[in-house]
């Protein structure tokens, strides 16, 4: 006996040892390394400990972080034991009643009271209606009413009809009265059970309010020892998922004469359950969830096909996009409204000027020097990354038998040197947004062309010269000759360079020969694809007439489709 009381005072003794030696750490989150899909979390606190073996505790880390993850550092005189991840859960107080105003327990209880109160008058409306049913129930099947009686007669049966009618009529209105108020009865019941509900909901979010959060506590456990006093810094980082940041571009032009500008912005979110504020943040293309297993190649083993009869069935999928309206950050047109005291201040700044960009083995990192918050909402909060300027040539570039109007393109040249992603991009030329195309690196010649929309100040023109139009037969053949004019003037201020394409047709058939008259034709002829290109440049308030004739030769008991 004596032995298990010593057994016990030694558990109990090394127990109450332990909870002295554990120690809850004020930490807070200085480091954020978001992913294209979750984040690297970098927690640090000040510590102090005693000689000995002590448990750390970090409190409030991620619920969704992932264990394997973890990983422990620190600064000082001492050694790291063990980290292991661990979760509380909190007991509930004692007495929570005690926490909600008395006011709110007499509504409570004066409403359950009035619910019980319905309840028994709903009993005694049931009753009245079992009563009345069985009352109707006996009357039916009782001898007499069925004619079972040895002395019938006229005057009796007049009676017994009487009796019945008048009887039948009195419970059948009892009955009716019964059903209404009981009808009346559940419906206040109803609206007495829901004015309940909605003052215990109430009741428990004060108690929750007032008691603090219940719900279970993530912890990271680290266990250190040390040979003396001493005091340092703990630093633990994890892997969480349900954090990330998708990447995008704006494209400006302000004139065709400047290089175009290319800015990269992030929209970074997080909903990890934990708050990132004033935070290092770090913006990474890697993704710790993809597979980084090498693939492997089996053997390509060939054999017959042998058909097999099946029935599928195809499911046909909508998926829903939702555009977000892009938002100029810089360079609009709100710029030539400002008073001549604004004018003087200097441009704001932005993230941007404080990113650096760093490139490892397999992945970018865009490093923020600034403090950043983002708040654990699960919203896309836009940072702005880097801002690149690009050489660009610019063209204008017409097809005017599809469309009357000259679109600007601006070719970008070392793009490549940026470490471009694949994302959307807006596009803004002279502050006004044009739109919005893809980048996509993996697909981009050495030059990227970039469509900045059309320019009304080029006024173009086709027609076909009628008076030219010539056609005649000889023996099974016809002969039809056409010449088209293209007519360009430049209404800008500046000189432009203007890419002019059309064509004549191509034929599909051997009875039809087409020949191009190259005569006073000033561009390029392309024979296989009947492509025609005019590569000029015009000045300020030029203009410019181009032509090209061509001749169809074919079959004059056919029809030719022109278009």
């Amino acid at each position: 006996m004596k032995k298990i009381i010593i057994y016990l005072l030694v558990i109990v003794f090394s127990q109450k040892l332990m909870a002295q030696n554990q120690k809850e750490l004020k930490s807070s989150v200085k480091e954020v390394t978001v992913f294209t899909n979750g984040a690297q979390v970098t927690r640090s606190a000040n510590i102090n400990l005693q000689q000995g073996t002590t448990e750390l505790i970090f409190e409030g880390v991620s619920p969704y972080l992932n264990v394997g993850s973890l990983q422990t550092s620190g600064k000082g005189n001492f050694i790291i034991l063990d980290t292991k991840h661990n979760i509380k859960y909190p007991e509930p107080p004692e007495n929570p009643e005690l926490l909600i105003p008395q006011s709110l327990q007499n509504k409570i209880m004066t409403v359950q009271d009035s619910l019980t109160e319905l309840s028994y008058e709903l009993d005694a409306v049931k009753d009245r209606k079992e009563l009345f049913t069985n009352q109707k129930n006996m009357l039916a099947i009782n001898p007499l009413m069925k004619g079972g009686a040895s002395s019938d007669s006229l005057p009796v049966l007049k009676d017994v009809m009487d009796f019945y009618q008048n009887k039948m009529t009195a419970i059948n209105t009892e009955l009716q009265k019964a059903r209404k108020e009981e009808a009346r009865l559940n419906n206040q019941k109803i609206l007495v059970q829901k004015r309940l509900q909605d003052l215990l909901e109430y009741k428990n979010r004060l108690i929750a309010e007032k008691s603090g959060n219940n719900s279970p506590i993530n912890q990271v456990i680290v266990t250190v020892s040390a040979k003396e006093a001493v005091s340092g810094v703990l630093t633990v980082s994890y892997i969480t998922s349900n954090a990330g940041w998708v990447p995008s571009y704006d494209i400006r032009v302000k004139d065709i004469d400047d290089p175009v500008a290319l800015s990269l912005k992030a929209n970074v979110y997080q909903n990890t359950g934990e708050e990132w504020n004033n935070v290092k943040l770090i913006l990474s293309t890697n993704n710790p969830y993809k597979n980084n297993t090498k693939p492997y190649l089996p053997p390509w083993y060939l054999t017959y096909f042998m058909p097999i009869t099946y029935q599928t069935s195809n499911t046909i999928m909508q998926l829903e996009s939702k555009s977000a309206a892009p938002s100029a950050l810089r360079g609009s047109r709100a710029e030539e409204d400002m008073s001549v005291a604004t004018k003087s201040l200097p441009m704001a700044g932005s993230t941007a000027d404080y990113t650096t960009q760093s490139q490892n083995m397999t992945s970018i990192e865009y490093n923020i020097d600034m403090p950043y918050t983002i708040p654990n909402d699960g919203k896309q909060h836009l940072v702005a990354v880097s801002d690149n300027s690009i050489p660009a040539s610019y063209m204008h570039y017409a097809v005017p038998k599809m469309d009357k109007d000259a679109y600007l393109i601006a070719k970008l040249s070392g793009w490549e040197d940026l470490n471009l992603m694949a994302a959307k991009a807006n596009i803004y030329f002279e502050g006004t947004y044009i739109g919005e195309t893809m980048i996509n690196p993996n697909l981009v010649n050495d030059t990227m062309e970039i469509s900045l929309g059309s320019d009304k100040s080029v006024v173009i023109n086709r027609k076909k010269l009628k008076d030219k139009v010539k056609e005649q037969t000889m023996g099974n053949y016809s002969f039809k000759t056409i010449t088209m004019e293209i007519s360009v003037r430049n209404t800008k201020n500046t000189t432009i360079d203007l890419n002019l394409e059309d064509q004549i047709p191509v034929s599909g058939d051997k009875d039809i020969k087409i020949t191009f008259n190259d005569e006073n034709f000033g561009g390029t002829y392309n024979e296989n694809t009947g492509m025609l290109n005019w590569k000029m440049k015009l000045k300020p308030k030029e203009s410019k007439i181009v032509s090209f004739t061509y001749t169809i030769k074919y079959d004059s008991s056919k029809s030719l489709i022109l278009k």
